[in-house]
This record gives structure tokens, C-alpha cells and sequence, in this order.
């Protein structure tokens, strides 16, 4: 949880939400993250982290397209924790100019992974804990004949860039107020060796 959020507070998806350099926001975004990491964990979506020693450097979701969180399922597991969540829902309305930007491109394949909130720790980037990640789940992927591909979105340009370097084609580009957002997709390798 530590290494995601402090590997999201300059995020610009993040940022655009929550100061998460301010506590309060920081421990409610913390609060958030745990209930939809528990959630995802409960229905079947893979978590995977990256570590050295005792020590986790590193950690991203991949949603999987066989796997339904049921709607009915996330409002029993939200209800207990409304008045907790009740300031982040405020600023979600607040921010209701990034309802676009995070929605899913209409050209978007189906039956594709989602990579989710790809994260490592400060200190251990650039010593390619990155890419045995992204690494990670394009082998989970590949193993999977029926998908299509893995499906992100990325607000920042240094992130657009490192997954470009990996492969990952832009499906589009959105602007928002204080950023671009891309919706990037990287084609299921296996799949297209037939």
C-alpha cells in the first residue's frame, strides 16, 4: 500500500484528485486503495508485488476479462464505509472533468487484461523492477489465447513514453485541463502468432 501511494502522489490522474502530500488525504486515498485492493483479491483479480528480501519494491493489478466484480457485491462491500469514503466521493464529483478522460476508448478490443496502478519504489527505480512487471503480465497474458491484449491509461508523458517503449500503442489521446490522458494497448502476443 506505502509503495503505491507514495509512487502515485505526483501521478497526474492522482494529483488532479488528492494532494496526497497532505496526511489526511493521504490516509483516506490509503483507506481507498486497501478496500479496493481487498475487493479486486475477493472476486479473483491478480495482485502481484515485487520484493527484495522482507522488503516490497514494487506492485501492480491486472484486472482480468474473466473475472466480474458484481455491482451488487461492491455496494455491500461500500456501504460500511460510506462516511470514511464520503470526502473522496465529494472530490470524485469535483473532478468531474476527468469522468471523461478515464473513460475506455470505443476502439478498445475486447476481452483484454487491465493493468492497473503499476507501481515501484523510489528507490528501486530505474533497476528495471518496471520491467519485470510489465514483463509479468504480458506473460499472464499470453498464457490467455482468449485475450486480446492488456489495456492501460497513463496522464503522465514520461509513463506514456516507458510504455511505448514497451510495446504499447496509443488508441487515443484525451486533454483534459492540466494534462493529457492516453489510453494505450499492447496486442496479445500469443494471440497473434496464429
Amino acid at each position: 500500500m506505502e509503495v503505491f501511494l507514495n509512487a502515485f502522489k505526483e501521478e497526474a490522474f492522482t494529483k488532479a484528485l488528492l494532494d496526497l502530500n497532505h496526511r489526511p488525504n493521504y490516509d483516506l486515498y490509503f483507506q481507498a486503495v486497501k478496500y479496493k485492493l481487498s475487493l479486486y483479491r475477493e472476486v479473483g483479480h491478480k495482485v502481484f508485488v515485487a520484493s527484495e528480501g522482507k522488503s516490497i519494491i514494487g506492485t501492480f493489478i491486472l484486472r482480468s476479462p474473466h473475472v466480474s466484480t458484481p455491482f451488487g457485491l461492491q455496494l455491500r462491500r461500500l456501504t460500511p464505509h460510506l462516511p470514511t469514503f464520503a470526502r473522496l466521493i465529494l472530490k470524485y464529483l469535483q473532478a468531474a472533468h476527468l469522468s471523461q478522460a478515464v473513460k475506455p476508448p470505443d476502439n478498445l478490443p475486447i476481452k483484454h487484461y487491465a493493468l492497473e496502478g503499476l507501481a515501484v519504489h523510489s528507490t528501486c527505480q530505474g533497476q528495471g523492477v518496471g520491467r519485470m512487471m510489465l514483463e509479468k503480465a504480458d506473460h499472464v497474458c499470453s498464457e490467455d489465447n482468449t485475450a486480446s491484449g492488456i489495456y492501460l491509461y497513463t496522464g503522465d508523458e514520461k509513463n506514456k513514453e516507458i510504455y511505448k517503449h514497451f510495446a504499447y500503442k496509443i488508441l487515443e489521446a484525451r486533454p483534459t485541463r492540466l494534462f493529457n490522458a492516453y489510453h494505450m494497448f499492447k496486442y496479445n502476443n500469443a494471440k497473434n502468432k496464429y
